[in-house]
Order: structure tokens, then sequence, then C-alpha cells
């Protein structure tokens, strides 16, 4: 089981990327880019993100092979 800290931040990055992402959504309209420019921007963010936030997925697995607490 994971410590109670790292769901946390895991969470947390979550909803700040898809919420940033949103955000993007919302605003960039509002400075001149039409709204299918500001959602492909958006995605690309959000996807990005999303693909950074994985790296620290590989851990997990090195844990366990190590002998790690489950």
């Amino acid at each position: 089981m994971q410590p109670k800290k790292q769901i946390f931040s895991h969470g947390l990055l979550m909803v700040l990327t898809c919420g940033g992402a949103l955000l993007l959504i919302l605003v960039l309209p509002l400075l001149g880019l039409s709204k299918n420019l500001s959602t492909g921007i958006a995605f690309a963010v959000m996807i990005g993100l999303h693909l950074l936030m994985m790296r620290g997925h590989s851990g997990h697995n090195q844990e366990k092979l190590k002998g790690g607490s489950r």
C-alpha cells in the first residue's frame, strides 16, 4: 500500500493537470485564439503533462522486485 503522501500528491497532480488544461480551454479564446486552436493546445498540454507524470510510476515496480513493502 502506498503512503498517503504519495497518493495525495498523485491525486493533486492529476487535478492540476486536468484543471490546467480546462483552464486553457477557457482562457485562450479570451486572448484571441480560435476555439479549435485553444482546444488543441490544451489537449497537447494535458497529454504532455500526463506523460511526464507517468515517469514516476516505474519506481513502484522496482520496489516490489527488490522486496520492498507491498
